[in-house]
């Protein structure tokens, strides 16, 4: 699997900055958000607690996915603003 950042764009009211991907996954399905998660965190050189994978968009019969990544200033800020659901999406609160 391999990123690419396509867009950046930085969001100080909601104290995150906020990436597109592109996700290219040759030979394989579609990787799931904690797996996109920490070759994001990686990638970008920040503590994983502090990314959330918003979405996911692929289309049918395409080894490319977009994926909107957030990456918030603090874990504090992170939990406070993203919806339940988005976090236990991404692993960070259990049901």
């Amino acid at each position: 699997m391999e990123l690419e950042i396509i867009d950046k764009r930085e969001n100080k009211l909601l104290y995150r900055i906020e990436y597109t991907f592109m996700v290219r996954h040759k030979d394989e399905g579609t990787p799931n958000r904690k797996l996109i998660r920490e070759k994001a965190a990686e990638l970008l050189g920040v503590p994983i607690e502090r990314v959330v994978v918003r979405r996911v968009i692929t289309s049918f019969g395409v080894n490319d996915a977009k994926s909107e990544i957030f990456v918030y200033e603090s874990k504090d800020k992170l939990l406070e603003i993203e919806p339940r659901h988005i976090l236990i999406r991404n692993g960070i609160l259990e049901k």
